[in-house]
């Protein structure tokens, strides 16, 4: 995932071509996920696993478009870092020795930070967001600035805060005040998010095809 400098020649328009392409990548989750099931003759452990990821990556699109489209972009940024979750927990699972016994750990509410992958590495999510970085570049310095929206931060000090003369005011409640060109590289990075989830999942088809 290359993200991209703000870039201020934006309108409306690119905003509302984004969130379609967003909603778009839902027909592609389930387009992979088909194809693995027909592959697999059926619904494999993996795909059970890949199945889940994949509902809720499409949840979550959903969310972000409409939180995002009501202006509440404080909390459809949230929802971006969930999705980066979701690229790590399926990461995860190519990095495991045992793929089967990977799912059952799971399944049982194992935590994925206290399993090791093939090489003996806890994968923490530090661990899984610089080996991702690696394919999808600046995917981990996202994850970075993500991050700070899930606890509040210095983050949340940008929504609905103005300085003028050394004097910080700040209303309550009210729309939020992003410009389009935040507003278009947020969506954008959310779409960019969903891609790499979907190269992941287009990945273990092609290698269960081979």
């Amino acid at each position: 995932m290359n993200k991209q400098n703000l870039n201020t020649d934006v309108t409306e328009d690119n905003l509302n071509h984004t969130f379609k392409n967003i909603l778009l990548l839902e027909k592609l989750f389930i387009l992979e996920i088909k194809k693995i099931y027909e592959i697999e003759e059926g619904i494999s452990k993996i795909n059970h696993y890949i199945m889940s990821i994949a509902n809720r990556a499409i949840s979550l699109n959903r969310g972000f478009v409409t939180l995002a489209e009501s202006n509440n972009y404080q909390t459809a940024i949230s929802l971006m870092r969930l999705q980066i979750d979701n690229c790590l927990r399926l990461y995860a699972l190519s990095l495991y020795s045992d793929s089967g016994e990977f799912y059952e750990k799971v399944l049982k509410g194992e935590h994925i930070r206290n399993l090791k992958d093939r090489d003996g590495n806890r994968m923490t999510d530090n661990y899984l967001v610089t080996k991702i970085d690696k394919i999808f570049p600046q995917f981990k310095s996202l994850y970075q600035k993500l991050s700070g929206h899930i606890h509040f931060s210095s983050e949340h000090f940008a929504f609905n805060n103005k300085v003028e003369n050394d004097t910080y005011s700040i209303s309550v409640g009210n729309i939020e005040d992003l410009k389009i060109a935040e507003k278009v590289d947020y969506t954008f990075n959310m779409y960019l998010v969903g891609k790499d989830l979907l190269k992941l999942i287009s990945e273990y088809r092609m290698e269960i095809t081979n």
